[in-house]
């Protein structure tokens, strides 16, 4: 049996409503149904990058934050 696939994201990210930012790695699968519970979807483009800062899997970042400040050091 196949895992159905992500939809497509142009940042490589995913979010929930609940603010959790995660890479396709550690997104649950679509047919989980945490990924209808929590309102998983793929981070657009046009939010890849806020004010100087961008988002990253929490998962796979040392410090598991969802945001870095361009300059590495969140404000």
């Amino acid at each position: 049996m196949s895992v159905p696939m992500l939809p497509p994201s142009a940042t490589m990210l995913y979010w929930s409503i609940r603010g959790e930012v995660a890479c396709a790695e550690h997104t649950p699968a679509p047919n989980d149904p945490r990924w209808t519970i929590e309102g998983w979807a793929a981070v657009p483009m046009s939010s890849g990058h806020l004010h100087g800062g961008r988002y990253q899997c929490q998962h796979c970042a040392a410090d598991g934050r969802t945001l870095v400040h361009m300059s590495g050091q969140l404000n």
